[in-house]
């Protein structure tokens, strides 16, 4: 086997490896916790001082990110190993590829920061159920209606242009070097920020530890970025989230 075939291999196996350990992660967390056998400190009601409940929570979001958007990121990723071989910026494709995605979880760590600041903060004023869903209707109206908006405004067009062709972006940004690699990561991942972030905060909710909507959203970001444009898979979905969220609010208003 040819020695960049073999550096594609472990790559790729490596990110498998890595997202199947998050969903078993928080396969395990959810059972704990319908157990009663897991004390959340980011669960409303519990005890703790708020930087406990932020770190706590953090991780979790950082396992959370691993689980549902390393696998959108997985079509980018291989075609930057096949850039990095053929452009012999590193010695076989495994190492740079190491450095982009470590540049692409850097962009979604402070993401992860944002949503955990959040999630404390709505936890706190007891407006997350001990689900991590959504507990008043008013905020979850409006976070469907703003993740459906977001769908048709240019900067979610823009990001999802750039996610959609990889070969493209790495052919306008490429950069030799291993510093280089690790920004190009930063950049995709700040592409990936901008198309998702919405949709990533709709976990507020459905509820954090909600295995169903996490792997739903990461199947239908992936979906987003891997069929044609003539699709406007995006559009779509924001049709249904604003319709949704005013199904919601018709009922808060009853």
């Amino acid at each position: 086997m040819a020695p960049w075939r073999r550096d594609r291999i472990v790559a790729m196996g490596s990110l498998i490896v890595v997202v199947a350990l998050s969903w078993l992660y928080l396969a395990r967390m959810n059972m704990s916790r319908e157990g009663g056998d897991m004390i959340c400190m980011a669960t409303p009601g519990m005890a703790g001082a708020p930087l406990e409940q932020f770190a706590t929570t953090f991780l979790l979001w950082i396992v959370m990110m691993a689980a549902m958007m390393l696998p959108t990121a997985l079509p980018a990723i291989d075609v930057f190993g096949s850039f990095a071989h053929k452009r012999r910026s590193a010695i076989g494709s495994a190492p740079a590829t190491t450095l982009f995605v470590l540049g692409y979880v850097a962009v979604w760590s402070v993401y992860s920061v944002f949503a955990a600041a959040g999630q404390v903060a709505l936890s706190r004023a007891a407006l997350l159920s001990s689900t991590l869903q959504g507990a008043s209707v008013a905020p979850s109206v409006a976070l469907l209606v703003l993740a459906g908006a977001f769908q048709f405004t240019p900067l979610k067009e823009a990001c999802l242009t750039q996610c959609r062709s990889p070969f493209l972006f790495f052919l306008a940004k490429w950069r030799d070097g291993n510093w280089a690699a690790f920004m190009l990561g930063i950049r995709h991942g700040g592409y990936c920020v901008g198309c998702c972030w919405a949709l990533m905060g709709l976990m507020f909710v459905f509820g954090a530890m909600n295995l169903l909507w996490m792997g739903a959203l990461s199947v239908f970001m992936l979906g987003e970025k891997i069929a044609p444009a003539s699709w406007r898979l995006n559009r779509g979905a924001g049709v249904v989230l604003i319709l949704w969220g005013v199904f919601l609010a018709t009922r808060l208003l009853r």
